[in-house]
């Protein structure tokens, strides 16, 4: 598959940066920053000319393939690297088992990543549906849509998708994405813990702790962008941990931060939260030695975090007035009251959504299940605080916030309790340890991550599905955790704390809600075109026999009228519609949003390919909300119901 092309640069790069006298996860860390780069230029270069295309793309990596290639040719023949065996550590018999549940969760997830096709609600209505929009525009200008999350959100997870596509043909590969970004992100804080201090029993803890979060397992075999934007995080911290023994720092460490910074942002707006406190410590740490000479450094991190930046920056400018997002997510998102009292509300009710630990442990048959017990505690306090504990001004959707949520196999709301519960004993120890206290360098990683923590708490309105955002959160934390761990505990604890969180992770490995390999029905014997609609099965006939009434007709330019609203949500399914209009190679379809007038995302329609686009068919999606369309009238056309199916109706030229 050509698609390898994309992915032969991380071997490559990897050989050139390892080095026999440096621990060779740096090297992935620094390969991973390199490879983000190249996507991110790559995409918005081809985007510049209109010319994202296949032939483009395969030129663009191949040409980047033979060019790395020769590098690593004159590094070895002028001697600056030599061709050796990687020497294997001594292990354990206990760490070797340890490593081996690692190893097996991240196999499982790789063959579930690839089995299954992005099936999730958001990759089905905009990550996925922005990358086919790009390939059919052949550039990544905004273009005309219903649903503005396809424009607004930092793009660079689905540019990666995007080569990935081109390449292939499919979406075949585009899981991979945050499934490589899971094994960067457990090298990483393995790394991350050795630099903290811990042993080797610390640093493979740290890489058990992150491997078995129940919303990364989840998570790593879809198409969301929360692991990918937690990996770009872990190569901060790595880099800033790798400037601090330095007066001054080093360029290439320099180049690090701002990389890995600005693709913190260019993948996800939580990224912000997360780089913020780490950006902060840099700064204050040097600030102090180096005074006004200051500037160097910030000035080459401020360079590069713009380049990554902004064209996406100008996009979102250009149309909504703002670089960061559309004005609906500031009313969805922000909160519009600020005090103490409903502070320590979202607080609460964020730690809350990770509470159901007796269900996570399959203990419910021996010990009664808590939550009941924790949602009255909370209510309680919320009596004393004085705060509706579902107020819509800190809650979104309004009245959502129903109480302590149980064991959940959905990568949209799973909890971490056993992790949670795990971090609280890891900070409750490093405080009544002097020893551990006095390392000014974890004292100061660990007031980061939880400055993070309460900045989501402070910025962001409780939803039921944001223990998404806290996936960062505990992924830096497992560095922390095995540090203490390994400093106060023998390895007899440490084994048997690893091994119950190795075998209580089975679990959402085998049971994802909606890429199951376990259950009656699953990924091997679905075919993939049912899989896409697990998450909402009843779809299945009305998307096929609308899309297999369209096959049977010479039209190739299809009008899309998803939702009647002036700004629709994110109930309509775009996604599948390009799967299976477009399975005919041989047949080109040009699908294009049609739109109420008011909409202002209809600004871009002068651009190709939408400029006197004309429709022969219209496909037309409404809610049980919305009253049904029989007839609609499109550039001085007027078209009438063909075939209709709930939810989807299909109209034609009368």
């Amino acid at each position: 598959m050509l698609a390898v092309l994309v992915l032969i640069p991380l071997v490559i790069l990897f050989l050139i940066f390892d080095n026999p006298e440096e621990d060779w996860r740096s090297s992935v860390l620094s390969v991973g920053v390199i490879w983000g780069v190249l996507v991110t230029f790559f995409a918005e270069f081809l985007s510049l000319f209109q010319i994202i295309t296949f032939g483009w793309v395969l030129a663009l990596w191949s040409l980047s393939n033979i060019i790395l290639g020769w590098i690593y040719y004159r590094l070895i023949k002028t001697g600056k690297r030599k061709l050796y065996l990687p020497q294997i550590p001594k292990i354990t018999p206990h760490s070797l088992v340890l490593l081996a549940g690692v190893i097996f969760i991240v196999s499982a997830i790789s063959v579930i990543a690839i089995i299954a096709p992005p099936n999730n609600w958001d990759s089905m209505t905009y990550h996925m549906t922005r990358v086919v929009h790009w390939i059919q525009n052949r550039h990544l200008a905004h273009y005309p849509t219903y649903y503005s999350a396809q424009l607004v959100h930092p793009p660079f997870a689905e540019l990666a998708i995007l080569h990935l596509q081109i390449l292939s043909g499919g979406d075949r590969f585009a899981n991979l994405v945050q499934t490589f970004s899971m094994i960067g992100s457990i090298i990483g804080v393995s790394l991350i813990a050795k630099q903290l201090g811990a042993d080797k029993r610390g640093q493979i803890f740290a890489a058990v702790f992150c491997a078995t979060l129940p919303m990364g397992i989840l998570q790593a075999s879809s198409t969301q962008n929360d692991y990918a934007v937690c990996f770009w995080v872990v190569c901060l911290a790595h880099y800033i941990l790798l400037t601090l023994p330095y007066r001054n720092p080093p360029i290439n460490l320099t180049l690090g931060i701002g990389a890995s910074c600005g693709l913190v942002v260019f993948t996800k707006g939580t990224g912000y939260f997360y780089a913020f406190p780490f950006m902060v410590w840099f700064f204050l740490w040097y600030v102090n030695q180096m005074r006004w000479k200051m500037w160097k450094p910030i000035s080459i991190i401020s360079v590069i975090f713009l380049s990554l930046n902004v064209n996406h920056y100008l996009r979102n400018f250009s149309l909504y007035g703002s670089p960061i997002s559309a004005a609906e997510y500031f009313i969805e998102y922000k909160p519009e009251i600020y005090s103490i009292p409903t502070y320590i509300s979202n607080i609460i009710r964020n730690l809350s959504l990770h509470a159901d630990i007796v269900r996570h442990l399959g203990l419910q048959g021996i010990i009664e299940p808590t939550i009941g017990k924790v949602a009255k505690l909370i209510t309680i306090i919320h009596g004393f605080l004085g705060v509706d504990i579902s107020d819509p001004r800190i809650t979104y959707p309004p009245n959502s916030y129903i109480g302590v949520p149980g064991l959940s196999f959905d990568e949209n709301v799973a909890g971490n309790p056993l992790h949670l519960l795990l971090i609280f004993l890891a900070i409750g120890i490093f405080i009544c340890y002097e020893k551990l206290r006095n390392n000014r360098e974890v004292m100061i990683y660990s007031l980061c991550l939880i400055c993070s923590f309460l900045l989501i708490c402070l910025m962001l309105k409780i939803q039921p599905y944001q223990t998404r955002y806290h996936l960062t959160f505990f992924v830096l934390f497992s560095a922390f955790v095995g540090l203490v761990f390994c400093q106060i505990w023998n390895r007899h604890i440490i084994t048997i704390i690893a091994v119950i969180l190795l075998v209580t992770s089975m679990q959402f490995v085998f049971l994802n809600k909606i890429r199951p390999i376990a259950s009656e029905q699953n990924i091997f014997n679905m075919t993939r075109n049912e899989i896409y609609f697990n998450e909402r099965p009843r779809l299945i006939k009305p998307y096929f026999d609308a899309t297999k009434f369209i096959k049977n007709t010479s039209c190739n330019h299809i009008g899309l009228s998803l939702g009647s609203e002036k700004v629709p949500g994110s109930s309509y399914w775009e996604y599948p519609f390009w799967v299976l209009l477009n399975e005919n190679k041989n047949r080109v379809n040009i699908l294009k949003h049609i739109l109420n007038p008011e909409n202002f995302y209809a600004l871009r329609s002068e651009m190709y390919p939408y400029k006197d686009f004309k429709p022969c068919a219209i496909i037309a999606v409404r809610t049980d909300k919305e009253p049904p369309l029989t007839t609609m009238n499109f550039e001085n056309t007027t078209y009438v119901q063909k075939w209709s199916l709930k939810p989807i109706t299909i109209l034609m030229p009368q």
